[in-house]
């Protein structure tokens, strides 16, 4: 697997890395000892960049990397985001997953309702103490001194503007708990916001949403990209829209209306012209990224071995032709 270099670190990482967002659990599983085989077999593979948060699966899917990677730390790139954490209703609403594991099949009509309930329990803190006790948490969880990267998950306009998070990371640099520091955004405001940090030097990396489907953050990569920060594609496959759902969160989750997922649904399917016998949508859409020169690293969820094989497999699939990745720009004008 090539390699590549994040930006104004000297970071070097995996040209794939490992989102482990469904480390640890979803409403439909809990296999540690999966997660565990999937984040070796990732290992192994070569993926170095490994991305999580202090708040996924209520801090779970940070202990098992920790597990996972103990004894290897020194061959990977750990990153987590701060910031977002749950209230008490939120965190119950974890909790209350595997019991509901077993009526999994009965329940799919409310998965969607479940996981509004559970992301409309969200709450933020961005204030240097908070974000300084939260680095210290995740570090018990990772078993390690220190994090390679530390970013700021979705922070709203207002919090880029004061920079009062300033304050948290040069604590964390000077206590040797936190190397780099970036910014993680979701929605095209976040991500046009995430430029006021193209100005500040202490910002290594920019997270934003890409894919063959979105195209309002295309500038921002590119002027970040310029600018010498290292921008990461997240949700490159459209969180699940453009392939085969297998993750426990699917596409559907993602919309906010049953009309909204039929519309995302039938763009993606304008797409399937990239789909061959050797070939999937999602590492046809994985490779459009992987060849965008404004990203340095591009990261799909993997929580299991068999979408950890068709990530790797993009590496070995045929590559876009000029002809397919023209088509992909007039289709992607039409949406």
């Amino acid at each position: 697997m090539r390699t590549r270099t994040l930006g104004r670190t000297e970071i070097v990482v995996s040209e794939i890395g490992m989102g482990c967002q469904s480390i640890g659990g979803g409403l439909y599983h809990r296999d540690d000892a999966q997660s565990i085989r999937v984040l070796h077999a990732a290992l192994d593979a070569g993926v170095t960049f490994f991305d999580t948060a202090d708040h996924y699966s209520d801090g779970r899917s940070e202990a098992l990397l920790g597990e996972a990677l103990s004894g290897r730390r020194d061959r990977v790139v750990l990153a987590t985001k701060i910031g977002t954490s749950y209230t008490p209703i939120g965190r119950a609403a974890q909790r209350l997953r595997p019991l509901l594991r077993p009526a999994r099949h009965w329940l799919a009509r409310q998965k969607v309702a479940f996981h509004r309930v559970r992301a409309g329990q969200k709450r933020k803190d961005f204030s240097p103490r908070a974000l300084v006790r939260a680095v210290e948490a995740s570090l018990r969880r990772l078993r390690t001194d220190y994090v390679d990267l530390v970013q700021l998950h979705k922070p709203p306009l207002e919090v880029l503007q004061r920079g009062e998070y300033l304050e948290a990371f040069e604590a964390l640099r000077r206590a040797g708990k936190a190397r780099h520091f970036g910014v993680s955004c979701d929605t095209p405001s976040q991500a046009a916001g995430a430029r006021l940090c193209f100005e500040r030097p202490e910002i290594a990396t920019v997270q934003v949403q890409a894919n063959l489907l979105e195209s309002s953050h295309r500038e921002v990569a590119a002027e970040g990209a310029r600018r010498g920060v290292a921008m990461i594609a997240r949700n490159p496959r459209a969180q699940g829209f453009l392939t085969a759902a297998y993750g426990d969160i699917t596409a559907e989750t993602y919309a906010a209306s049953n009309r909204e997922e039929a519309e995302r649904a039938e763009r993606a399917r304008r797409f399937d012209f990239l789909i061959r016998s050797d070939r999937s949508l999602a590492q046809a859409a994985l490779q459009y990224l992987m060849r965008d020169p404004s990203f340095s690293l591009v990261l799909p969820r993997i929580w299991n071995e068999a979408g950890l094989r068709e990530i790797l497999g993009t590496l070995d699939a045929p590559e876009l032709t000029s002809a397919e990745r023209a088509e992909i720009d007039v289709v992607r004008k039409g949406l």
